[in-house]
């Protein structure tokens, strides 16, 4: 086990564990609000991956996941900023980062405890896989401010039923664990205190697959639902020629 070294070591922790990167958020105090720092963090990690990385965890420290964002937007009195500074201080940031997630080469599992509010609903939802305590907390609230959540909403789109979207959106309800695994926002979830060994176990059955094949399946979920049937027929046995091909 060795760790990597990081700028922001403080607010989030990025540890190398063999095939394993973990990205830790680590503002406990605060419910790990998400903050510009924490996202170019982020995003960094995930350059780059070295190849022989199988499987990214991100998880937050302490009671919850992600309660939400610090806000970018500039404070009031100061002058009125133009709707393209807003996109580069508000929207783009985000979006960055929900693209970085998505586009990593290998799968992204999200653990997810306490609350996951807002970029933290997006944060977990985006990960291929995300394992939740059943007593975990859910919930788009921006529209309470009379904000249209659409950053939230491009993360989510491509996941969930827009069903389950635009009731999260328009409702503000929060979900547990296990309605949100109902929803489709969530992959799967177990009692709280069973969490960390059934995360475990799931990193472990990961990384016990070799990097060819788990960056194939990766490659497979991103582009083939974009795909006609007969495009992602082809793709798919491209995919396993390659994977199998490695073998000899």
């Amino acid at each position: 086990m060795n760790d990597q070294p990081n700028a922001t070591q403080d607010v989030v922790i990025v540890r190398r564990d063999g095939p394993v990167l973990h990205i830790t958020l680590n503002t406990p105090d605060n419910g790990n609000l998400m903050s510009a720092a924490m996202g170019t963090a982020v995003i960094g990690a995930l350059a780059g991956l070295d190849p022989e990385v199988r499987v990214v965890c991100l998880r937050g420290a302490g009671a919850d996941f992600c309660a939400g964002r610090i806000s970018p937007t500039p404070a009031k009195g100061a002058p009125p900023p133009s709707a393209e500074r807003l996109r580069q201080l508000v929207a783009q940031p985000a979006l960055d980062l929900y693209d970085a997630i998505k586009a990593a080469p290998v799968p992204t599992l999200a653990i997810v405890q306490g609350r996951a509010t807002g970029v933290g609903t997006a944060l977990a939802a985006v990960c291929d896989i995300t394992l939740a305590a059943d007593d975990s907390r859910f919930q788009i609230p921006e529209m309470e401010r009379d904000i249209p959540p659409t950053l939230v909403m491009a993360a989510l789109c491509d996941r969930v039923p827009l069903k389950a979207l635009g009731y999260l959106v328009f409702s503000r309800r929060e979900w547990t664990g296990r309605e949100a695994q109902a929803g489709g926002l969530v992959s799967w979830t177990v009692p709280a205190a069973q969490l960390e060994t059934q995360a475990d176990e799931l990193i472990a059955t990961l990384a016990g697959c070799s990097a060819v094949a788990l960056r194939a399946c990766k490659q497979y979920l991103t582009h083939a639902p974009t795909m006609s049937p007969q495009a992602a027929s082809a793709f798919a046995g491209h995919l396993a020629g390659t994977a199998l091909s490695a073998r000899y």
